[in-house]
């Protein structure tokens, strides 16, 4: 197999996100720690505890599982692509922006195209948010819930002390994610 088939073969999306995310897992931890603190009215070592797990949880399995997910979506795709004759021509603006949405766990990036790196990363933090979502609000709910001297909490509020602060971190993550987009255009 020579160099030049293996420069055609794309980026898997996963192989920059799941890096970044570990990198960013502990920041996050404190971050979302401290929130759930006072929100939840947990003491430090419970929320940073419960966040830890929770966060690890979401990092290791909801990244990954969220990536496949919409790299099963673009697999899918093609097959409605290849028979749509606006999409197919692949130069018309709608095509360009319907092949991110649905290319942004796989994609071909150029020298001429950096941008489509944080383009895609935009689109892929959704579904990461809603798997992180998912899988730390039940490990939260499962760590309060356990007796430790203080009051069960109820779990509509850990669900939207879950979800508050993980848009509190997905967030910040759109806003970096933005800047990168736009200074590689600028840069451009």
């Amino acid at each position: 197999m020579s160099l030049a088939l293996l420069a055609d073969a794309g980026l898997p999306m996963i192989s920059l996100a799941f890096p970044a995310m570990l990198v960013l897992l502990i920041p996050v931890i404190v971050v979302e720690g401290f929130l759930c603190k006072k929100w939840l009215g947990l003491t430090t070592w419970r929320a940073m505890k419960a966040n830890a797990w929770s966060n690890l949880a979401s990092t290791i399995f909801g990244v990954p599982v969220a990536w496949a997910i919409m790299f099963g979506v673009e697999l899918a795709s093609f097959g409605i692509i290849e028979r749509s004759n606006v999409i197919r021509d692949g130069h018309s603006p709608l095509a360009r922006v319907i092949g991110l949405l649905l290319g942004s766990a796989w994609i071909m990036p150029s020298r001429h195209n950096l941008w489509l790196i944080p383009a895609a990363t935009l689109i892929l933090l959704v579904p990461f948010f809603f798997a992180s979502y998912a899988i730390e609000y039940r490990v939260i709910k499962f760590v309060v819930g356990m007796p430790e001297g203080s009051p069960n909490l109820a779990y509509p509020r850990v669900r939207i002390a879950v979800r508050n602060a993980n848009l509190v971190t997905y967030g910040a993550m759109f806003a970096a994610t933005s800047v990168w987009l736009v200074l590689s255009f600028v840069r451009r």
